[in-house]
């Protein structure tokens, strides 16, 4: 019997999307490290990865909480929890205010991603100020309400990690530009990161 939404969301659409966003920014972390442990790979190519990251996140944190009833997002499987009485209003909506925490990520992308062509929006556009701790409270925010969600209002078994250990060798392609001797401090980071990531789940 399909259970369908939010159930089937969390489980097809909702947490893939989390695993992803959470290793393309552990993965992009390490590669910080790597660079600070050889000096490598600044100016132009440092300025393309953190274009790239940057946008890859703050689309992810802005479809995990898209407010549309016409796409599936954490914060529509919510109110789908709420209008079919799988969980008391007031268990949901300190989960849907925690997303607000989410909403300033938002106006970024709104403003400078996703409609940076329409000249109507330009007067009302808002400053450019992201911080490092912006995108951090975001992540945690989706991990937290999501696990929650799951975990504690539906009673699904939840994911045991938030960052899921790859099949492959993560530091295999560091090895070429790496020194064996920063190796290991490269993976003491990546290993470090990552518990600290995969806490949020008990938080």
């Amino acid at each position: 019997m399909n259970p369908g939404p939010p159930f089937e969301w969390l489980e097809k659409q909702i947490w893939p999307q989390i695993h992803t966003m959470m290793y393309n920014d552990a993965c992009f972390k390490l590669i910080g490290e790597a660079r600070k442990l050889t000096g490598q790979f600044n100016d132009v190519i440092a300025w393309l990865l953190e274009v790239g990251y940057l946008s890859f996140q703050m689309l992810a944190i802005r479809r995990l909480c898209d407010d549309r009833t016409d796409v599936i997002s954490l914060r529509r499987a919510l109110r789908e929890t709420k209008s079919k009485r799988l969980a008391t209003p007031d268990r949901i909506d300190p989960l849907l205010t925690r997303l607000d925490s989410c909403d300033r990520v938002r106006q970024l992308v709104n403003d400078y991603l996703a409609h940076t062509a329409n000249s109507l929006r330009r007067p009302d556009v808002s400053d450019w100020n992201l911080r490092v701790g912006d995108l951090i409270e975001a992540q945690k925010a989706i991990c937290q309400v999501a696990i929650t969600l799951d975990r504690d209002l539906l009673g699904r078994k939840s994911p045991g990690k938030i960052i899921i250990t790859p099949q492959l060798d993560v530091m295999q392609d560091f090895k070429f530009w790496v020194p064996d001797v920063a190796m290991k401090t490269l993976r003491e980071f990546w290993h470090g990161h990552n518990k600290t990531v995969n806490a949020w789940i008990v938080s």
